[in-house]
Parts: C-alpha cells; structure tokens; sequence
C-alpha cells in the first residue's frame, strides 16, 4: 500500500491523540460558532486515523458521494464487452488508490459530510490524519497542542457550514448530482475533448487550469456546473480560513507561523508535484483558497462577522464568479439587497 511507504513518525500514538483532538474540536466548535454564527444542533465527532485508514474512509467516502450519480448517468448507455469493462472497473480502482495513497501523506484533516438521509459511522465526523500532523510538528518545531486546536479551527468552520445551515448540504450534493449526470461519454465525446484541449493549448491557454483531467473532458454544460461548484467551494474553503484565523486569535499565538508554513508547503511542491496537482485539480482548490479568502476577507473588512454571515441565508447570496474576483461587486449588489 503506497501509504504505508512513508515513515510513521515515532512519537505517533493515535489513542492519545484521539482524546486531546476530541476534547480540542469540541471547544474549536463553540469558537467557531461565535465567529461564523453557524450554530450545529449536535456535537461534533473526532477520530484520528492512520494513513491507509484514511485512504479506505475516503475511497468509501467517494463512493456514497458519487456512486448514485454515476449509476444513474451510465443507465441505458451501452457498456463495453465485460472483459473490457472489468479490465476498465480494475485499472480506474488502482488509478484511484494511487490518488488517495499519495493524498494521504499531505492530509491533515477532512470534514466527512452526511451524503445520506440515514448517517453512518463515517458520515458527519471529523477525521485528523494522525501520522501527517505529528510529522509537521515535529519537522517545523509546532507546538502540538496549538497546532492541533488550529486545524480543528478549520474543519469546524466547514462543518458548521453544512450542519448549521439547513439548505447548503441539499445544494452541494445537487451541484455535485448536475456535474455526474452530465458526464460525456464514447470515443467522440474523448476525442472533442482532447481537441478543444489542444486548440486551447495552442492559444496559449492552460486545459487543466481550472478544473484539472475533469475539465479537459467535460462538456460547456458541465464546464459551467464544475464552475458554480468551484465558486461554492471557493467561498467555503476562503470562509473556513478566514474563521479559523479569527477563532484562533486569543487561543493560538502561533496561528499566523502555521499559515505561512502551510501555504509555502502548498506553493513549493517540485515539478512533478506540480504537474501532479493540475491533474488533479489541486492548483485549482489552491486557488480556491486565495480567491475564498480574498473574498471573504473583503466581506468581513467592510461589515464584520454579520456580513459574512449573510453568505449562509440562500444560495441566491453566493457570489458570481466576477464577484468572487472582485469583491466590490457583491457588497455592491449587497448594499441594496443583502445588507439588514
């Protein structure tokens, strides 16, 4: 298993760990709460887990997110003779435990949402990769406990993103439904998009820029569904920055130190990396963060916590993309609709 391949630091003990992070992400949610006046009905759930384990919650994870979507979208086609399509089921599984294995050793920790009408064990839970936060507290000199309360910060502002405001899960999930459903399919809907990928290229334009392989293959339909996906995405990676580093003020001194760690890790991985992130969409959510927090910050600047807050009312306040880029715009649009 290529996740098992990096060295598990020493000092990792996970059932330790699993206590203080517990205890930390319950009071990162009370924080949390203050800031974002995003109010979860229930107490949140924390567990450590090790780097294969990761990879087998996320594989499932996956599954109970696009599994329906995809069963519904392939419905009626015609399927490949079933040795090709065995042939096919195996190669994308070992090409998707590849992704997974070499995204868990830069993990640190994932809000698990509830997918489902009935939650299981690994729905609404927030998972800490144990092994990956020892190591960059040990490599950098973190103090642990610190380090740790800062990260609980951030998937805490995620969850109470989908659990302390009633319409956002229904809309994600949708906005994830419309991106599935309208998947291309058969040899000519490759070959168009491998074509317009050239063509784009040859303009001095990037095909993986935006949404990495999904974007080279997708359709305009679905180019503009992953859009309004990565704006959403977008505002909640920028807000769950943003509410972290002002949760984080009077509890982690060294919050700031772990930002500027972090987003110079994020900013130098080698070549291969790098090539390896436009792939997969990560230069994408990379940017996610920037552009979110740009935005967000703007919001806050110019009418604190209750302005921000009026991003969670209805999908109608989510920004456009040009109001993403530029703020200006949507406190402008605010100022006559939005603002109490």
């Amino acid at each position: 298993m290529l996740a098992r391949r990096r060295a598990v630091p020493k000092s990792y003990r996970p059932g330790p760990m699993e206590v203080e992070l517990s205890e930390l992400t319950r009071v990162a949610q009370e924080r949390v709460a203050l800031e974002a006046r995003l109010v979860p009905e229930a107490a949140p759930r924390a567990r450590v887990l090790g780097r294969a384990e990761w990879v087998a919650a996320s594989a499932a994870s996956l599954e109970r997110l696009a599994g329906p979507s995809l069963a519904r979208a392939t419905r009626g086609r015609r399927r490949p003779p079933a040795v090709i399509e065995q042939f096919g089921a195996r190669a994308s599984a070992i090409e998707m435990g590849s992704v997974l294995a070499w995204l868990s050793t830069k993990v640190l920790g994932q809000y698990d949402l509830l997918v489902g009408d009935t939650p299981s064990v690994d729905e609404d839970v927030i998972s800490y990769v144990g092994p990956n936060i020892v190591a960059l507290e040990e490599l950098h000199g973190f103090a642990a406990t610190e380090f740790r309360m800062w990260i609980a910060l951030h998937e805490c502002a995620h969850r109470a993103q989908f659990t302390g405001t009633p319409w956002l899960r229904r809309y994600f999930l949708d906005l994830v439904d419309e991106v599935l459903l309208s998947l291309p399919s058969g040899a000519a809907s490759v070959l168009h998009g491998l074509t317009r990928a050239a063509t784009e290229a040859l303009h001095g334009d990037n095909p993986l820029a935006e949404h990495g392989l999904a974007g080279l293959f997708a359709s305009p339909e679905q180019r503009e569904a992953l859009s309004r996906l990565s704006v959403l995405m977008s505002v909640l990676e920028g807000h769950g920055e943003v509410v972290m580093d002002e949760a984080a003020r009077d509890v982690v001194p060294g919050a700031t130190h772990f930002h500027d760690v972090l987003r110079h890790r994020r900013q130098t991985t080698g070549t291969p990396g790098n090539f390896l992130n436009q792939l997969l969409g990560l230069d994408a959510k990379m940017r996610q963060y920037a552009e979110g927090e740009h935005f967000v910050r703007a919001l806050r600047n110019a009418g604190g916590p209750a302005l921000v807050a009026e991003l969670f009312e209805g999908p109608e306040q989510l920004p456009s993309l040009s109001e993403l880029r530029e703020p200006t715009l949507w406190l402008a649009r605010a100022s006559g609709s939005l603002v109490r």
